[in-house]
This record gives C-alpha cells, sequence and structure tokens, in this order.
C-alpha cells in the first residue's frame, strides 16, 4: 500500500525538473535616455541626478563597458521608471522580451 506522501514525491520531483529544463527569455537591451527615468538636471558635463539605490546585480552585462553586470533600479522617490543601469558607463537600458513588452514595467506597453 502506498502513503499520500510517497505518491507526491515523485510528482513534485517532476515539477522540478520541468523547471530545470525550461530556458529564461532572452532579453534585448534599450538605451534610454536618463531624462526619461530619473529626475535630475543636465549639465554640460552629461545630466546629473541623485545616487540611486540598486535592488542588486542582473545577470545581463552592459554592451558598452567589458563584463561589468548591470545593476536593477526600481521606481523609487526621484526615480521615474525601473531600469538596469551600468554603474560604470552610467547608461540606462530597459530589458525587453522577444514580444517587444519590457521586462521591468508592469503592463508596459510594446515598443515594437
Amino acid at each position: 500500500m502506498m502513503t499520500a506522501s510517497a505518491i507526491r514525491k515523485p510528482v513534485q520531483q517532476d515539477i522540478y525538473s520541468e523547471r530545470r529544463n525550461l530556458r529564461a527569455p532572452d532579453f534585448t537591451l534599450v538605451q534610454l535616455d536618463p531624462r526619461d527615468v530619473i529626475e535630475g538636471v543636465m549639465i554640460q558635463e552629461g545630466y546629473q541626478s541623485e545616487d540611486a539605490p540598486s535592488a542588486g546585480s542582473m545577470r545581463e552585462h552592459c554592451p558598452h563597458c567589458s563584463g561589468v553586470q548591470l545593476q536593477l533600479i526600481l521606481r523609487y522617490k526621484f526615480v521615474k521608471r525601473s531600469h538596469l543601469l551600468c554603474t560604470s558607463c552610467t547608461r540606462c537600458y530597459d530589458a525587453l522580451y522577444p514580444d517587444g513588452t519590457s521586462a521591468l514595467a508592469p503592463g508596459a506597453m510594446s515598443l515594437v
């Protein structure tokens, strides 16, 4: 006779193995104008704003800097829109799914 816990184990293992085989979607990085994502002022040297706190490093790397992981900046106080930031060159990016919708803005419209 099989117990309920013996029946559940194979089902859970199958679910986990299916998840392991799923691959994360490839994102297309689109550079954003910093004036559209964070409050600040334009000066002769570029755009100046307060330092936004990072929510952590992402797996995506900056297309302009060698091996620099992008930081996730969430919408908070003076940050107008969630975005990815390269701490080396200070460029801002959005990550788009293959269908053109933003991975960072819930309910965002397609840009493609």
